[in-house]
């Protein structure tokens, strides 16, 4: 089948003009001069006024870790991602059970198999446990393995059965040891515990359980030296490595001047670059994440570093959790659930804060939220970009029409946001995966099953 898009403004990697897309069997097949193909194709698709990007690649999801209906949730959460520009999504290895055994892993895959209606790829999981098996999993198409710095237990276990304990430092060595034999990724949840557990304790004692305390419990200096930590790892042993969720500039900082000798990527948030500390205040619960919303000061310079090109992507760390799990901060923070939903904002808000409001350029969009995934995690080849022999996962954006963040129309059952109530600029009215055109006219177009298993491109 071939189809033709026209009259569109097509966002490649080194710029953002008119052409016609031409895309044979789902593939892109051919970048032309507007009007230079005018017979020949089984469907035109019109463009006209839209600004046309490649898919997103959400690269930090946890859509069967947050309750107990993971099922549920992929049929109805990645509706809501097709709808809001992301084409792909790498699933954390949180559910019950953790993906980190090659048994749960596969069993695991069979959920997104049957319920995902973008394309998927998937986390592993690292316990300190595992490491004979990491192999394995990389064979079975893990893109990355998950390690976390921390824990909410002081003693270091996971928190819930669904999640991963803390990795020490012994553990890492040998995890990234190992990773490095087959070129695996490790990426990191990079926070110091014991300045973790000592903060939020002493903050406990004091009998603190307002949203400010969240804030404390989390100090930036526990991010700082928990990349340092890993980045010194990673160039004893050569492994790859990507920082997750990097909410400090100082952290972010330190990865960029480490690239000359270590092979390093990070991401950032768009909660981190819109909220500050005063938003989390004024949200409450909804707002709690790890590591916590920074003081304005902080976001600013994050922004400086995203503005100057070394920002290697967005992510959303999407945690829909239920209302109820939220609304349980309430009356003590420590028990609201740690994680906000971000798949359906990830794109949308991140296009009219950067795009829109301080005039980031199209192509670096583009980077942020698809080449730069897609390079990071060795998917690029398949997925991240418009180019010839690329997967035609589109994304048509409306710049003119705006919309307001509410989050009861959310799909899945994190039905609620932190950035409830706030005005975005820019609306997906298309989007296209592997040809297909999966959402259109704020109506899905396929069903749950629809997408497919991503592996490395290697």
């Amino acid at each position: 089948m071939k189809q033709l898009i026209i009259n569109g403004l097509v966002v490649t990697e080194t710029r953002a003009a008119p052409a016609d897309v031409l895309i044979e069997n789902g593939k892109i097949s051919g970048l032309l001069m507007p009007g230079a193909l005018a017979d020949g194709v089984d469907e035109i698709i019109d463009a006209q006024g839209l600004i046309i990007v490649p898919g997103a690649i959400d690269v930090h999801t946890h859509f069967t870790g947050s309750h107990d209906f993971p099922e549920q949730e992929l049929r109805e959460g990645t509706r809501g991602a097709a709808a809001h520009g992301v084409t792909t999504i790498v699933e954390m290895p949180h559910s019950l059970p953790p993906a980190t055994s090659l048994a749960n892993f596969t069993a695991k895959q069979r959920w997104l198999a049957d319920n995902c209606s973008v394309d998927y790829a998937m986390w592993a999981g690292l316990d300190g446990r595992n490491v004979h098996e990491l192999a394995a999993l990389d064979q079975a198409g893990a893109l990355a393995f998950k390690a976390f710095l921390c824990s909410g237990a002081p003693n270091g276990e996971a928190t819930d059965e669904k999640g991963l304990p803390r990795l020490d430092d012994d553990g890492l060595l040998r995890a990234m040891r190992e990773l490095a034999t087959f070129d695996g990724l490790i990426g990191v949840h990079a926070e110091n515990h014991d300045i973790l557990i000592g903060a939020g304790s002493e903050l406990r004692r004091a009998g603190r359980k307002d949203t400010r305390a969240h804030a404390l419990a989390g100090p930036e200096i526990a991010e700082i030296e928990a990349v340092g930590r890993v980045l010194a790892v990673a160039e004893e042993t050569g492994a790859r490595c990507h920082i997750v969720h990097v909410s400090s500039a100082r952290a972010a900082e330190a990865i960029v001047a480490a690239k000359s000798k270590v092979r390093a990527s990070f991401e950032t948030c768009p909660h981190y670059l819109i909220l500050d500390v005063d938003d989390l205040v004024r949200i409450g619960p909804n707002a709690r994440c790890g590591p916590p919303i920074r003081p304005r000061p902080v976001v600013d310079a994050l922004w400086q570093v995203l503005l100057r090109g070394d920002v290697d992507m967005i992510a959303s760390d999407h945690c829909p959790y239920t209302p109820a799990q939220k609304q349980a901060g309430e009356a003590s923070i420590w028990d609201a659930g740690m994680g906000l939903t971000g798949v359906e904002t990830l794109s949308p808000m991140f296009f009219s804060a950067a795009h829109i409001d301080r005039g980031l350029a199209l192509t670096e969009f583009a980077r942020m939220t698809a080449s730069g995934p897609a390079k990071a995690f060795q998917l690029w080849g398949k997925k991240g970009a418009i180019a010839p022999g690329f997967d035609a996962d589109l994304v048509f954006i409306d710049a003119h029409q705006s919309w307001i963040v509410e989050g009861e129309k959310f799909q899945g059952l994190g039905r609620w946001s932190a950035f409830e109530g706030m005005r975005c600029q820019g609306k997906v009215v298309r989007t296209l995966i592997r040809g297909v055109t999966v959402f259109q006219d704020d109506q899905m177009q396929v069903e749950p099953g629809f997408g497919q298993f991503v592996t490395r491109q290697v």
